[in-house]
């Protein structure tokens, strides 16, 4: 026959085991870590908008500097404006200076140069006329043809020659004459280079006698012939502030006194 042999010790220790898996288990599901997350995820939100406050608040006093500074941007180019307006007005007023003081620094007296061949005539020589002929302007050059493309360009303006003038009257001799040129010259308002004796005439003496009185009218005196001469001379192209010294020689005071003003304005470099 067959026996049953139940040990119930070894059951117990079974069932202990399986309690105390069990209470590992309950253990291992412990709600904790599911409350630190809930809240991290309660604080981000959080932390994300004190972010953004501060963002935009930075980002508003961004806006508010660049709108002052828009401003003191628009106040400089204001001014900006304002300066070149008194620059180009400075320059319009030194152009039209420089323009003037080059009129006066091409003008000569002609009380100066007159005294001056004064001087100069040597005893023996008459002169009879003066005459002056303005310079002719060389002859312009084609202006280049131009395209839709390209503006025709300004042509500048030829700057005449200096004026000449041309001596007439009489002498004794030739050399005289010839001596008349050379004196000319040495005249520091004549262009010596250009100053020649253009034609030279031995002529009768143009001069007419006559007698006063009860004297014999049918007498006759012949007077001995005499050179009639042209001198052709151009006026020198210094300007007059150089010249300032040799007109103040012939007692002209008026130009150069006004040379002098515009020296001691600066308009005419010494």
């Amino acid at each position: 026959m067959y026996s049953l042999d139940v040990n119930f010790l070894n059951d117990r220790a079974e069932r202990q085991t399986e309690a105390a898996a069990v209470a590992r288990g309950g253990s291992r599901d412990s709600p904790r870590p599911l409350y630190i997350g809930l809240a991290i995820a309660a604080l981000l939100p959080g932390l994300v908008g004190v972010l953004w406050f501060f963002l935009q608040s930075q980002n508003a006093s961004l806006l508010a500097r660049q709108q002052e500074l828009d401003g003191q941007l628009a106040t400089l180019q204001q001014a900006m404006k304002e300066v070149e307006n008194v620059n180009a007005q400075v320059s319009l007023l030194d152009s039209e200076n420089q323009a003037l003081a080059r009129v006066f620094d091409k003008i000569v007296p002609w009380s100066a140069i007159l005294q001056d061949f004064r001087g100069r005539v040597p005893a023996g020589v008459q002169v009879t006329g003066l005459t002056q002929k303005a310079g002719v302007a060389p002859t312009a050059a084609p202006a280049p043809a131009t395209t839709p493309d390209q503006p025709a360009a300004v042509a500048a303006q030829p700057e005449l020659p200096p004026a000449t003038i041309e001596l007439t009257g009489y002498c004794q001799s030739f050399s005289d004459a010839n001596d008349f040129v050379l004196v000319l010259q040495q005249s520091p308002f004549l262009d010596g280079r250009n100053v020649r004796l253009v034609d030279v005439t031995l002529i009768d003496n143009p001069t007419t006698i006559e007698f006063v009185g009860r004297g014999d009218r049918s007498l006759q005196v012949e007077l001995p012939k005499i050179v009639q001469y042209t001198i052709s001379a151009g006026l020198t192209k210094r300007p007059a502030s150089e010249l300032l010294q040799d007109m103040k020689n012939t007692l002209a005071v008026g130009l150069p006194a006004r040379v002098d003003a515009l020296r001691e304005l600066g308009v005419i470099k010494p």
